[in-house]
């Protein structure tokens, strides 16, 4: 992994990306399903990996992700 950054942003500008990384989480999610059972919910295309380990794996890469943002979100506050 790279080395870690220090940004500033705003409150609505980290929610907008706590907004949009949360779609890519429930699309690897959904994606990681789709693969497990073959059942595709239609509101999300599906992605593109090897298989559904792949896909959970990224899922919980972003699930990661998120909870570090949200994190450090409330310790500033």
């Amino acid at each position: 992994m790279g080395h870690n950054l220090t940004l500033i942003l705003s409150s609505a500008d980290v929610t907008q990306i706590l907004d949009a990384l949360s779609q890519r989480l429930k699309a690897w999610k959904h994606t990681e399903q789709y693969l497990q059972t073959g059942y595709a919910d239609h509101s999300y295309c599906i992605e593109e990996c090897s298989d559904a380990e792949e896909a959970g794996a990224i899922a919980k890469r972003y699930a990661t992700i998120i909870e570090s943002i949200e994190q450090q979100t409330y310790d500033s506050e």
